[in-house]
């Protein structure tokens, strides 16, 4: 794991997440950003931009947590009558939109939050030259 929970409790201040369901949270949130950086090489091992990764892995492990978690009760209540025994909730999510397309969306807007001014997440393909060859990507 890229972030390890002593981190996640002291540097990046998170308290959403308990030892026990922090690595898989991670793990889901790791797995999510190399899927959206894989075209940019291995953004883990990208050590000028480390602070910023870490961040969006911690970030993203809380969206996931939280998702995943407001789907399994079913979200908030809205309203509830005691009579006619009805009770409407408050969901996030859209209609329509499944369960893993949902915790996608939760933690993408974390990762885009962090990792957007870093160019990691860009689909701009590139030379990857280390040398002016005079293609377009270069000049």
């Amino acid at each position: 794991m890229y972030v390890d929970f002593p981190y996640y409790c002291g540097d990046y201040g998170g308290a959403l997440l308990t030892e026990l369901s922090f690595p898989a949270a991670v793990r889901e949130a790791e797995g999510y950003i190399r899927y959206l950086t894989y075209l940019n090489g291995d953004v883990f091992a990208d050590t000028a931009q480390a602070d910023a990764v870490k961040g969006a892995v911690c970030a993203a492990a809380d969206a996931y947590h939280m998702a995943v978690r407001e789907t399994a009760e079913g979200g908030n209540i809205r309203s509830e009558s005691k009579d006619g025994l009805s009770v409407s909730f408050v969901v996030a999510r859209k209609d329509g939109e499944t369960v893993e397309d949902y915790v996608k969306r939760c933690m993408y807007q974390e990762i885009r939050i962090r990792l957007l001014p870093t160019g990691w997440l860009s689909r701009k393909a590139g030379c990857r030259h280390d040398h002016k060859c005079g293609c377009r990507d270069c000049l």
